[in-house]
């Protein structure tokens, strides 16, 4: 198979990029990082197609006028580039594209009876939308909008590709809720980087001896929940406990982290690289998102051993359920897997309540961190990843 990737970003798709090529799938990656960047992931310069106007665009926008100012650009910038990619398509059996960068592609895709996949890690961009515009309002925030023509295009992408490819249960619903065929979502669980992200070499001290340690990685922002996760950790009051937060500041929540316990530590945005030893110090891993289709970094903090606790807006159930053992309910509509706890958005209550179980329940923590090391041998890899996307391109070529 020749399968074209089109990403205006990275996300996952070198991951995807480097195990199609490996595989022998890749025709191209069109792309607007650097040529030299991308060769990181062991994917040859002959494949790549680098469009970086946009990737230097967009770093000059932040620098002068930060979010707000992005998200007014947002739609020209992503068409300039998603214009531009379609020019670098020929010789493609199937093109993967991301959302709001691959609706020219699509069109040409559709003219050359090409099949098509469309690449969406969050909800559908109007649930998403909603979710985050009354999460801000709640607040007595004003949600800096997505840029309604990104909207537009999107929705228009939906429409041309043949399959929309999503992380998770959560985003899969959010489509079949609009009205969608099951059989134009197709459901793939990312993976993880099984040799950067492995347990200590030595056990962790129980939380009961030692107190609870708490990891968070992520952008320090409303949309991940942060101020839900900081009122569940200081409600949990838990002796010696102590919350570390990795992850770039954002200004709608500099008041609230000004104001943080002694016990809280933030450290700033950490390389990829750095990650796992910052995870392998704690005892669990909180993701209080209020919209992400598919928290990548709880599958990294499983496969170092830590039981995670996150909302039901964060593809955390598909990981949990991976063991299909039987859940358990409990009170703040918290539910417990083996692995760790699902519970709903803004309750700040039911983290605290998953917190206190984990640093107090003898033999729990143990428990928990033993199976969501089992899960480690549960397909989670980038191969695993790539070889059902291969296996999906190749009933849809010969569809």
């Amino acid at each position: 198979m020749r399968i074209t990737i089109v990403v205006g970003g990275r996300w996952h798709a070198f991951d995807l990029a480097r195990e199609l090529n490996t595989q022998g799938h890749l025709h191209r990656l069109i792309t607007n990082y650097p040529r030299w960047f991308v060769q990181r992931w062991d994917i040859p310069a002959e494949k790549i197609v680098s469009l970086p106007f946009t990737f230097w665009i967009v770093k000059a926008i932040y620098k002068l006028g930060g979010e707000s100012l992005m998200m007014r650009c947002q739609w020209i910038v992503h068409r300039w580039f998603a214009n531009h990619a379609a020019h670098h398509l020929a010789g493609s059996e199937l093109i993967h594209g991301w959302s709001s960068f691959s609706e020219p592609s699509f069109k040409w895709a559709n003219a050359n009876n090409i099949p098509t996949v469309l690449e969406r890690s969050s909800v559908h961009i109007l649930e998403q939308s909603r979710i985050l515009r009354e999460e801000y309002s709640l607040l007595g925030l004003k949600w800096e909008a997505t840029h309604p023509l990104i909207e537009k295009m999107e929705q228009q992408e939906y429409k041309l590709c043949s399959q929309i490819a999503v992380p998770s249960l959560f985003v899969e619903r959010s489509f079949l809720e609009r009205g969608f065929s099951d059989t134009k979502i197709f459901r793939n669980l990312l993976g993880v980087n099984s040799k950067q992200f492995q347990p200590p070499n030595k056990t962790p001290v129980s939380p009961i001896t030692s107190g609870l340690k708490v990891i968070f990685a992520g952008t320090l922002s409303i949309q991940k929940g942060v101020h839900h996760l900081l009122e569940g950790f200081t409600q949990a009051n838990i002796i010696e406990s102590h919350l570390t937060l990795l992850g770039g500041e954002t200004r709608e929540l500099s008041h609230l982290l000004n104001l943080k316990p002694n016990n809280v530590s933030q450290l700033g945005h950490r390389p990829q690289k750095e990650l796992a030893k910052h995870y392998q110090l704690g005892h669990c891993f909180v993701l209080a998102s209020i919209q992400d289709g598919m928290g990548m970094v709880l599958i990294q903090a499983l496969a170092c051993g830590l039981p995670i606790i996150c909302t039901t807006n964060t593809g955390g159930e598909d990981l949990l359920r991976i063991q299909k053992t039987k859940s358990v309910t409990h009170k703040h509509g918290v539910t417990e897997f083996d692995a760790g706890y699902v519970v709903p958005i803004r309750s700040a209550k039911a983290i605290a309540w998953c917190l206190i179980e984990l640093a107090t329940k003898p033999g729990l923590w143990e428990a928990k961190r033993k199976s969501a090391l089992e899960l480690e041998n549960k397909s989670l890899t980038w191969k695993a990843y790539a070889t059902r996307a291969a296996s999906n391109y190749k009933k849809l070529i010969h569809s």
